[in-house]
């Protein structure tokens, strides 16, 4: 073999390794995912019976990544909740219009001032319609006690489904 297609094939493998390494960890198709019509999702929820737990993000917010990092990509690729809510997160500074809960397009920054969520992190607990159906969590300081504060308030979610599902 010649020296050229040695240092070829050495390259090639680098990078096919780099790429199945890439592919492993963000083509797993279980990140959480960035909504934007809530519209659309709403009907799954309502369908489901299934709440919401949307993350409130802005872009360069380090507690936002450390919180999607720790605790909500590996629920969503845990699959634990996938019975009782989706999780979503919304970037509140894009600019970009999204489809709210009712259809209409809005800017994310109307939405999260809906919802006094102009501090990044903030985790809400939504029904269909987009009401909030238990208190939101603001930041991400405590890691170590951050699940069983989600835990409470997922809890209290579920009873608010139940009895408002039930109603109809």
């Amino acid at each position: 073999m010649t020296e050229t297609i040695s240092k070829f094939l050495l390259l090639f493998f680098i990078l096919l390794g780099n790429l199945l390494a890439f592919n492993a960890v963000a083509g797993d198709g279980k990140g959480v995912i960035e909504e934007n019509n809530f519209a659309q999702l709403a009907k799954q929820m309502k369908q489901q019976k299934k709440g919401l737990m949307l993350m409130l993000h802005s872009e360069g917010c380090a507690f936002c990544a450390k919180l999607e990092r720790d605790y909500l990509a590996p629920s969503v690729k845990s699959g634990d909740y996938d019975k009782e809510i989706f999780i979503r997160k919304l970037q509140i500074d894009t600019g970009v219009p999204i489809i709210d809960f009712d259809g209409k397009k809005i800017d994310p920054g109307v939405m999260s001032d809906r919802y006094d969520g102009r501090l990044t992190p903030t985790l809400l607990f939504l029904d269909y319609k987009g009401n909030e159906t238990t208190l939101k969590l603001i930041g991400y300081n405590t890691p170590s006690l951050f699940g069983g504060y989600v835990e409470t308030q997922l809890k209290e979610m579920r009873e608010y489904i139940l009895k408002n599902h039930n109603r109809k």
